[in-house]
């Protein structure tokens, strides 16, 4: 018989050990798969062109600064072009028309996302005037047929708009419809004439975009290029088919990245975890197969022929359930669209990219990693000489291998050195080998795991002995002689506890810290937000209210940072606010270690501590980056301070910030007053405008903050759901393969309830090292992320958050093990002898 079939017949005797194993391999796939296509998606998904759909080519400013590996790190702010760029575009062969777009956020009473564009972008739309007139003059507008729907307002009524929360009144010249089943954008919109839309946005002399209305027969690609061409001087990106989607949506590029971000913060938990499970789950098959490859052994079967019989059956069972783990995993992760959606991470109409490539690499990277595993755990059955093999199937080695006790060793001494990095090492590289650290004491607990569970039976032998005569005599009895099992089974619950324990209390740490350096911060007494930002004469407004004494708008973007990273260049983006240096020290306290914020200026910046430690980079130095639209700056370091996770990493002068944001308004105003002003008035004069207190500001920061945190515990919630499935499986497969050691235990008297209790026991047992070792995995990693992170080594972790995964943990484990057995003892011992005689 060929080894094959040899293989396939081992397969259907033996098909409920190889059962847990096809779980663990399609799972694996289906969550490789899943993740895949995020990333695929992260590259080249989208959405499509609404607004623009008019337009055979769309040209903007490149909104996206490439890394040295290629991978593009956009921009968050929009970048724009010249005004006289329409022209030059106009002038291109094969070119109809060239219009200059720029939107502006509005507020209208009664809609949100308001923009307003001007009119001549119309003719890039669908829409088309149902009844009225284009505007004229310059307090005339016509709104899309939603909008005035929702308002309630036709031709001929007065409309307040407001920008940056100044009103005025604009006449209703018309309303513009698409035609039927057409969308218009997901962004309610208005038009003004082209001249009051470039002076609202603040910046004449540039425009967003440039639509491109083609002559007839023009092949839109190749008008892209000779438009291209056109612009040598400018760096332009041109936009024809779907990707006209990226120029009208900005977000639509930050959300990429992010799913490039997540997916691959997650992909390396992901395959490690997938690589212990599959690994585990087959070990303990091979293990529970001890007796028969022995017998091979016996009758002259050579370690290669054992090791290629293996191998073809794992290679039978792991194939076919990696390629049924594909769909499911299609499915996970249009599960992860629809919640990363919810979340904020991603917009509503943000499709992904569905092809060939993900199912291809997780079938690969799945079955190899099941080869690989299944030949290192039939390495002792292959080289084991014939009478020894037969005499550990019947009784487990006491001792460990060397090698295996030498890797236990080195993961350990690995892991507590990588947490223990943040005490030598400085930046957010130090942060990021004690996150490593988890997974490597992980690894070293599995290696190590029959010492430990040997060492926790003797431990806790003589209180349960005491508690329950019968059931904790077996069942220490039972996990001393069957350790190695035991370790098998306890290796996915440490990886439950030590994976939610590290990603969870990361997150509350980070979040907490955050927390409290904006409470500390934060000594104004008020802050003034705007929806849609804030105009110089809100500003001006506040100042001049009696009762204040000092006033500081505030601006946020993101900028991105060149520097080096273990002697590597990276492009690192940080969250950045732009202040007024006036009267500072009234409204905020970042906790300045060094410099002096007072000389922020044009040609300065402030860093964070650990942005300054991560970058490589101290007072009076300068750096290269890139501000929210791209232009590049080279600032000189000129304070340090201690409360970046509260207010951002990057601080600049406020002028110099807002100068290069979309809007070009400040977000906010930081108000400290003599406890006699009457700033609530503002809100009614103008539209849009918000007066919080302090304790409202820390709260809504902490609802952006928890929203990015939701955003990873989505992604985290898959893994552990993975795992859960993992530790279920495991259980179960150790579970059921002891129906014929209950059977004995009943023939030579043992109560039903008595094996009942032996296998509680054992499972609280197997749960109770889980938890330790998990937890004694995840504690040093937390101290490491803290004490980068916070300058502190006390991470939060809220105690309810803890029990909920040390009871969800135990909750799995009892039922995993409990069920098996009650199934197991409903069949008569003699038929159960009888059958696996």
């Amino acid at each position: 018989m060929s080894v094959r079939l040899l293989a396939l017949a081992s397969i259907r005797h033996r098909w409920g050990g190889f059962a847990g194993v096809f779980v663990a391999v399609l799972c694996a796939s289906a969550l490789i798969t899943a993740l895949g296509v995020l990333f695929e998606s992260g590259l080249r998904a989208g959405v499509a062109p609404q607004r623009y759909a008019g337009a055979a080519v769309v040209v903007g400013g490149r909104q996206a600064v490439p890394d040295e590996a290629g991978i593009e790190v956009p921009l968050v702010e929009r970048v724009p072009l010249p005004a006289d760029a329409v022209g030059r575009v106009a002038a291109v062969p094969g070119v109809d028309r060239a219009i200059g777009e720029t939107a502006v956020p509005v507020v209208v009473p009664g809609a949100e996302g308001v923009r307003a564009h001007g009119w001549s972008s119309a003719a890039l739309t669908p829409l088309a005037v149902r009844e009225g007139a284009e505007p004229k003059g310059p307090r005339e507008l016509v709104l899309d047929a939603g909008l005035a729907d929702r308002l309630g307002v036709g031709v001929g009524d007065e409309l307040p708009v407001a920008v940056g929360g100044v009103p005025e009144r604009y006449a209703v010249t018309g309303v513009a419809a698409a035609p039927e089943g057409v969308r218009t954008g997901r962004q309610p919109a208005l038009f003004l004439t082209d001249e009051r839309a470039r002076a609202l946005a603040g910046r004449p002399d540039q425009v967003d975009v440039i639509g491109v209305l083609a002559r007839p027969g023009v092949d839109p690609d190749e008008l892209a290029g000779r438009i291209r061409a056109a612009l040598p001087d400018l760096d332009v990106a041109t936009h024809t088919g779907d990707d006209r989607g990226d120029a009208e949506f900005l977000d639509v590029g930050r959300a990429r990245s992010e799913l490039v971000l997540v997916s691959l913060s997650f992909a390396g938990t992901t395959l490690m975890i997938s690589v212990l499970v599959v690994a585990g789950t087959l070990g303990l098959s091979i293990q529970q197969r001890k007796r028969e490859l022995a017998l091979l052994r016996a009758v002259a079967a050579t370690p290669r022929q054992i090791h290629r019989l293996v191998g073809a059956e794992v290679l039978a069972v792991a194939g076919v359930a990696a390629l049924l783990g594909v769909a499911p995993g299609y499915g996970v992760a249009h599960l992860l669209r629809s919640a990363f959606a919810a979340s904020g991470l991603l917009p509503a109409d943000f499709g992904l990219a569905i092809g060939p490539l993900p199912a291809m690499a997780a079938v690969l990277l799945v079955v190899a990693t099941a080869r690989i595993a299944g030949w290192v755990a039939a390495r002792r059955a292959a080289r084991t000489a014939p009478v020894e093999a037969l005499r550990e199937a019947a009784v487990e080695p006491a001792r460990l291998g060397r090698v295996r006790v030498a890797l236990g060793w080195t993961c350990a001494a690995l892991g507590l050195g990588s947490a223990a990095v943040p005490l030598f090492l400085p930046g957010e590289q130090a942060v990021a080998g004690a996150a490593a650290s988890a997974l490597l004491l992980v690894l070293a607990a599995a290696l190590s795991g029959p010492r430990l569970v040997v060492a926790a039976a003797r431990l806790a032998g003589r209180p349960l002995r005491a508690v329950a005569p019968v059931g904790g005599h077996l069942a220490v009895a039972s996990v001393t002689a069957s350790a190695r099992r035991l370790a098998t089974v306890v290796t996915p619950l440490v990886l439950a506890v030590a994976v939610a324990s590290v990603q969870i209390f990361t997150q509350t740490t980070v979040s907490a810290a955050a927390a409290e350096q904006a409470d500390a911060g934060v000594v104004a007494d008020v802050v003034v937000s705007g929806e849609a930002g804030l105009a110089p004469a809100v500003v001006d407004a506040v100042r001049a209210t009696p009762g204040v004494r000092a006033a500081t708008p505030v601006v946020r973007s993101q900028v991105l940072v060149r520097h080096l990273m273990a002697g590597e260049p990276q492009i690192s983006p940080y969250a950045a606010q732009g202040l007024a240096v006036d009267g500072l020290d009234r409204t905020l306290d970042l906790r300045v270690s060094q410099g002096d914020l007072a000389e922020l200026d044009g040609d300065a910046v402030a860093l964070s501590v650990l942005a300054a430690e991560t970058i490589g980079v101290g007072l009076g130095e300068r750096i290269d980056l890139r501000l929210g639209d791209g232009a590049q700056l080279r600032p000189r370091v000129v304070a340090l301070y201690g409360r970046g996770l509260g207010f951002g990493d990057v601080t600049l002068s406020r002028d110099v910030l807002a100068a290069h944001t979309t809007t070009r308004l400040d977000q906010s105003v930081l108000v400290r007053t003599d406890g006699t002003a009457e700033l609530g008035a503002l809100a009614d004069r103008f539209p849009g405008v918000s007066v919080l207190d302090r304790a409202a500001l820390s709260a809504a920061g902490q609802t952006q903050r928890d929203a990015q945190s939701w955003i990873n515990l989505l992604a985290l919630l898959v893994v552990l759901g993975y795992l859960a499935i993992s530790v279920v499986n495991t259980l179960v497969m150790a579970t059921v393969e002891r129906s014929r050691e209950f059977a004995l235990l009943r023939l030579v008297g043992t109560g039903r309830r008595q094996v009942l209790r032996m296998t509680r026991i054992e499972a609280l047992l197997v749960i109770g090292i889980a938890v330790v070792v998990g937890t004694g995995a995840a504690v040093p990693t937390l101290v490491g992320i803290s004490l980068g992170l916070t300058g502190s080594p006390m991470p939060s972790a809220p105690p309810l958050v803890y029990l909920a995964i040390v009871g969800v943990t135990a909750v799995l484990g009892l039922l995993a093990i409990g069920i098996p057995t009650r199934v197991a003892l409903r069949s008569r011992p003699v038929e159960v002898i009888g059958a696996q005689g």
